[in-house]
């Protein structure tokens, strides 16, 4: 049997299209996995392959260490991704993924490899956001955290075994994320796209367009509300696909020398 690529263990792709024009990488949330994106390849068009990143820690990946430091996991990332540069790369990231699209897109332009567009959901830039510890507090103060945020997403939690397998794995994502504070971060060549919900109560319209500062040209591309809370997709991504396939309408090819 061949050895397992860590391609392989990083990206899940459900709708396979090796003559795609381009690829979306999505990459979730914190405590999310890569099945929270299981049709969007069958919902965009056939021009786009869809490759979701799994996360460490959960799933069939249970019994891999998760990863609870930026610097890391976007490291890491950008190798498992450089090999898709063949063809423009666009990267969803929503909540956590956000800021670690944003880490990763950094890392590909320093290798002269930038992706075609950054799409940021559900996160106020990175340095507007407020510092928070509920990585370092108990298990039920961070249960009652994700029962605010994504009420679904806890019902797991109330069976006392799943909790105890999710538990480290979700504390792990939060301490990636609350001990990512940058100050300044610099701005990125990547045209940006930033999308919320308008009844999101982590991120607000000032959140969202402070993204503009991370932008090397000083403008973001879009920076739209929808409708609902912080997991404002989550039982219609419609509109959002809509949003976004308007967007990869105009990546332009990769052109080779």
């Amino acid at each position: 049997m061949a050895a397992t690529t860590t391609a392989d263990r990083w990206l899940r792709t459900r709708t396979p299209r090796p003559s795609a024009a381009l690829t979306l990488v999505c990459l979730p949330h914190a405590g999310g996995s890569a099945s929270y994106y299981r049709d969007w390849g069958a919902r965009l068009p056939a021009s786009v392959e869809v490759r979701v990143v799994q996360y460490p820690g959960r799933e069939e990946r249970l019994v891999d260490a998760p990863v609870d430091d930026m610097a890391a996991m976007a490291d890491v990332l950008t190798d498992v991704l450089a090999p898709l540069f063949d063809r423009p790369v666009v990267l969803f990231g929503h909540s956590m993924g956000a800021a670690i699209a944003y880490e990763v897109t950094r890392r590909c332009e320093d290798r002269g490899r930038p992706p075609a567009l950054l799409v940021a959901s559900g996160f106020a830039a990175p340095h507007r956001r407020t510092p928070r510890d509920l990585h370092a507090r108990g298990d039920d103060v961070l249960v009652t955290e994700i029962t605010r945020v994504s009420g679904a997403d806890a019902a797991a939690l109330a069976d006392p075994d799943l909790r105890e397998l999710l538990l480290p794995m979700i504390r792990a994502d939060y301490r990636l994320i609350e001990r990512y504070a940058p100050t300044a971060p610099p701005p990125v060549s990547t045209p940006i796209v930033v999308y919320r919900g308008d009844a999101d109560p982590d991120v607000d319209a000032d959140g969202g367009e402070a993204w503009r500062d991370l932008t090397a040209a000083g403008g973001l591309r879009e920076h739209r509300a929808f409708d609902g809370g912080h997991f404002y997709f989550r039982h219609d991504p419609t509109a959002l696909l809509g949003a976004i396939s308007a967007h990869l309408g105009r990546v332009r090819p990769v052109t080779t020398h």
